[in-house]
């Protein structure tokens, strides 16, 4: 009897291991992507003045990769998840991608994210308020480009190939929203990041 209980016990501790919690929110270690199941790739939060704790992100992709360019690769799928841990505007969300967007890229770079701005900006004209415990997911497959769901819900699309590449340079470009989220989500310590 003591066999069997200390097995569902054990049992019991590898699917809570299966989770990462960041700031309280559970992040699970895989995630179906339309008929693609993606693994966790790396998870943190974002900060506000280093103690308030604005959303919890996570990325996934079909395999573990830790370089950069694997990450970025147009020719990966891929899901970016934002969990929100207050309540806000999409305006708020919208003017801190488009700024780091800015700052990531050149003024010729940035002229050719015209389209894929656009249609990532459209749904958020109509959906202006963001909920604390609202799951934000920006799923990307490389026919099809990238899928944007709120609560499980498809909410819009972006055709242009490209801006999923660029939309992920906002945490992993030169100069990311927050130092510390670019390591962790490509799932290294500062001194290997490239």
């Amino acid at each position: 009897m003591n066999k069997i209980f200390l097995g569902f016990l054990l049992f019991g501790f590898s699917l809570t291991a299966s989770a990462l919690d960041v700031a309280g929110v559970s992040v699970p270690e895989k995630v179906q992507s339309d008929e693609q199941q993606l693994i966790l790739n790396g998870a943190g939060s974002r900060l506000m003045a280093r103690l308030f704790h604005v959303y919890v992100i996570a990325l996934y992709l079909p395999e573990k990769k830790h370089a950069l360019e694997d990450v970025l690769s147009e020719s990966v799928a891929k899901r970016l998840s934002l969990n929100f841990l207050f309540d806000g505007k999409t305006t708020q969300l919208l003017d801190a991608t488009h700024k780091l967007l800015v700052e990531n890229h050149s003024e010729e770079e940035f002229k050719k994210l015209d389209k894929g701005w656009t249609e990532f900006a459209a749904p958020f004209e109509t959906l202006t308020d963001i909920h604390k415990g609202d799951l934000y997911s920006f799923d990307y497959h490389p026919k099809a480009g990238m899928k944007i769901s709120v609560n499980g819900k498809v909410i819009g699309e972006v055709t242009e190939l490209g801006f999923m590449r660029a939309f992920l340079k906002v945490w992993l470009g030169d100069k990311p929203a927050q130092a510390n989220l670019k390591e962790l989500l490509l799932g290294l310590d500062s001194a290997e990041v490239k």
